[in-house]
């Protein structure tokens, strides 16, 4: 029996995308609307592809309008198994992503709870929090030291950090010693209690990853190496984890669930890195943390997005038994403003967020985010480029 108002369910009328110009990658924000008024919020960020993602609605459209938000796995299904390229679309997941957590968010505002609690309720009651973005004003090995105790004040536990520069393939003997300093400044400065993640950005080839990996294994405080190769070298990954003592991490580039099925199977990967938008979604996401644990792999969420998708992340965070950790930019690398233009920020206390408490995914979008719309001139930043640390903050 249907329990809602009317018996026939919502039907969503209009959806709007917000292209918002932060300064090192535009956000996407998703705004559904049903024929009774409500409103529900998605996030739909695409690196270097944000326009994209907004000119797609056009070809999408017919999955979603008219469709009733309360049968999101219907609507979502539909939408994946009529799509030709399936999971090699990232526009087209992103999308359906975005859609979906504001269906989620819909369901969650009309039973008036957060939705992790229609899902199951949470087995964390809060979640471990890394830094990361808290290094756009070094200029020198003495300001990474600087920058890492200031995260430590803070009451981080653990912090991650690409001290490699520009460099891709080979590093210069030249880039390798200095990526060494680095690494070794912020050690000294933050010890062995708080743990270092390292993060490779799949700059380097197998055996230049597999010899920065053998210098982390000096310290005990590494919590793992991110993304060492390229990610579709899923063979490369294979070698580097069975050949140094440290944690493998990787996932954030993988396209839904089907992407970590290889990964898992070959024990490519200690740490699995499913972002939300990258997926298909919230469920699609609980799916890839089922299948980690299936396999005694632990999960640490990818979120280098916008503060919508902080929330969501934070949802399925709260369902997954074998989180390790969640990413949080929030606090370090978002523009002043990022919280004049939505009505929550996550809560840290001594490395820990608090899980939202509104219905829902717990955030909406301000009117005033229209005064934050950005253009084709508002690049997204290069991570191959000299001085990206500082993702165009100064």
């Amino acid at each position: 029996m249907d329990m809602r108002p009317g018996g026939d369910g919502m039907k969503i009328t209009e959806v709007r995308p917000y292209i918002v110009r932060n300064p090192w990658k535009k956000w996407v924000f998703i705004e559904l609307e049903t024929d009774d008024g409500s409103i529900g919020y998605g996030e739909a960020t695409v690196f270097n592809g944000q326009f994209s993602v907004a000119s797609r609605l056009k070809d999408v459209s017919r999955f979603i309008l008219g469709k009733d938000p309360m049968k999101v796995r219907r609507l979502i299904g539909e939408w994946f198994v009529s799509t030709f390229n399936r999971a090699h679309d990232m526009v087209n997941v992103a999308l359906i992503s975005g859609v979906e957590a504001a269906c989620w968010d819909l369901i969650g505002k009309h039973y008036g709870s957060p939705v992790y609690e229609l899902l199951g309720g949470p087995v964390n009651d809060r979640i471990r929090v890394y830094a990361n973005g808290w290094y756009t004003a070094i200029n020198d090995v003495e300001d990474w030291a600087k920058a890492a105790k200031k995260v430590k004040e803070r009451g981080y536990t653990a912090l991650k950090f690409d001290p490699f520069g520009a460099g891709s393939g080979f590093l210069s003997n030249e880039e390798f010693k200095r990526s060494m300093e680095i690494i070794r400044a912020v050690h000294d400065e933050v010890g062995d209690d708080t743990e270092m993640l390292i993060e490779g950005h799949g700059r380097f080839n197998r055996s230049m990853a597999l010899k920065i990996g053998k210098e982390l294994e000096r310290y005990d405080n590494i919590g793992w190496f991110e993304e060492p190769v390229i990610p579709e070298d899923v063979e490369g990954l294979t070698i580097l984890s069975r050949s140094l003592r440290i944690p493998i991490a990787a996932g954030e580039r993988f396209i839904t669930r089907y992407d970590f099925v290889d990964p898992f199977v070959r024990g490519a990967i200690h740490i699995a890195q499913p972002d939300v938008i990258n997926t298909g979604g919230i469920i699609e996401t609980l799916v890839i943390g089922a299948m980690a644990e299936a396999h005694n792999i632990a999960m640490a969420p990818h979120q280098a997005e916008g503060p919508i998708n902080t929330f969501i992340t934070l949802n399925v965070d709260a369902l997954m038994p074998n989180l390790k950790i969640q990413e949080m930019f929030d606090e370090f690398a978002y523009p002043s403003w990022a919280w004049d233009v939505v009505t929550g920020k996550p809560e840290v206390v001594n490395g820990y967020a608090k899980l939202p408490e509104r219905p829902g995914i717990g955030i909406e979008l301000k009117e005033k985010v229209r005064d934050y719309l950005a253009t084709e001139k508002d690049p997204d930043f290069n991570l191959f480029s000299s001085g990206w640390e500082k993702r165009g903050f100064s």
